[in-house]
């Protein structure tokens, strides 16, 4: 017989650590699921009704993550050294125990939408593309009965964003292909891993069907929540947003402006040129990703210095990303010496000459309430008539 006061013999390096992997990965699998699927929702609700910005929401999720990671490595750690306290027997039967949520978690994350897309708050949204052009539907993952009524609806090609490098979708996309072949409809398959990989050839398959489709796609992700944002921001941004008409989209996020920001950038204020134009510096990653890439900029002018090094390094990556994002932008050479006032005259032209929304990039801005220094920016504020007087989110109207 075994007790707590029977000495144990240890077990070997390779057993344990095999046995450590398994307890890690299935009570990681369990877990993890319903910290993505639950509490991500209801700390993104928090967050969002106190208004905090996108780089507080992502510093946020990122020590979720990681505070996740150490919580289920220390739980399976617990677990195995109790597991090796016990009987052969009882060892066996508590790995078989560990099993049964791991599995439950892995035929769920099959069929996302049967299981958990009610639980992640995710419905259907669409965008109809103007001068006769496609339909896109945005969702969860569809099973067969959910394509059988999409193509009732009109739906005649799927287009899928599960990886296949993302074990829990494996199952689900190999299931996808069975079924729509079965209901003759087209599937495309154009894999996303957010934030991870880089998109550019899935985002081009998107663009390319925005452009040149026909008829009506149904877009899906899993759980229909963060690739399908990417992809809808991707589809509206291919013409100008007003020419795109939306419809029951209440689950999607919605495009941060820059009204929404009640603190300046890291570089500094943000100041209101007029109604949907904006100056604003140069931003840090997580506000060029939340107010640039997923926010409502219009057309962007990028006003920075290539022969500076640390600017040519933001111009490098800004142009990058927004040819990958689809936000359309215009990047206009100017160094601290351009003082012409010829010069400034022809940037600020261009500026006023673009419909908003508008945003203006430069180097940095002030975080005091004075009026910058900076030639340019004392020309635009001038042009639109504003003082620049006023703290981090000036208001102004434009000249008439």
């Amino acid at each position: 017989m075994y007790s707590s006061a029977t000495p144990m013999r240890p077990p070997s390096a390779g057993r344990f650590f095999a046995t450590f992997g398994y307890a890690w990965f299935t009570i990681g699998l369990f877990t993890g699921t319903l910290v993505l699927v639950i509490a991500v929702r209801g700390i993104l609700s928090v967050i969002q009704k106190f208004g905090w910005d996108q780089t507080a929401q992502n510093r946020i999720l990122i020590g979720i993550i990681l505070l996740f990671v150490v919580l289920s490595f220390m739980l399976a750690r617990r677990v195995v050294r109790v597991l090796y306290r016990q009987t052969p027997r009882a060892r066996k039967v508590g790995l078989v125990a560990l099993a049964i949520p791991a599995a439950a978690s892995m035929y769920a994350w099959s069929n996302p939408t049967r299981f958990l897309a009610a639980f992640a708050g995710t419905t259907v949204g669409s965008v109809h593309m103007a001068g006769g052009g496609p339909t896109f539907m945005f969702g969860s993952y569809p099973d067969e009965d959910e394509l059988r009524l999409l193509k009732k609806q009109g739906v005649t090609t799927i287009v899928s964003l599960q990886d296949p490098r993302v074990l829990v979708e494996l199952q689900g996309i190999e299931e996808e292909k069975k079924s729509a072949a079965r209901e003759h409809m087209t599937l495309i398959e154009a894999p996303m891993l957010p934030w991870v990989s880089d998109n550019t050839a899935s985002l081009a398959i998107i663009k390319d069907l925005a452009l040149h489709g026909k008829g009506t796609y149904y877009v899906h992700c899993g759980l229909g929540r963060d690739r399908v944002n990417i992809a809808k921001r991707v589809i509206e941004s291919v013409q100008p947003q007003s020419n795109a008409r939306l419809a029951a989209t209440k689950s999607l996020q919605h495009a941060a402006g820059f009204e929404t920001r009640t603190e300046p950038f890291q570089r500094g204020r943000l100041i209101k040129l007029g109604e949907q134009s904006w100056l604003v510096p140069f931003p840090n990653a997580d506000e060029f990703y939340g107010f640039i890439i997923q926010g409502q900029p219009g057309h962007v002018f990028l006003v920075l210095d290539p022969a500076d090094t640390l600017q040519s390094s933001w111009i490098a990556q800004a142009t990058k990303d927004m040819r990958q994002y689809v936000v359309k932008y215009t990047f206009v050479p100017m160094s601290a010496a351009d003082t012409a006032p010829a010069k400034l005259a022809r940037i600020v032209a261009q500026v006023r000459a673009q419909a908003p929304p508008v945003t203006v990039i430069v180097p940095a801005t002030t975080f005091d309430p004075t009026p910058p220094k900076a030639p340019l920016i004392r020309a635009l504020l001038r042009e639109f008539g504003v003082s620049g007087t006023t703290a981090p989110a000036t208001t102004g109207s434009p000249k008439r």
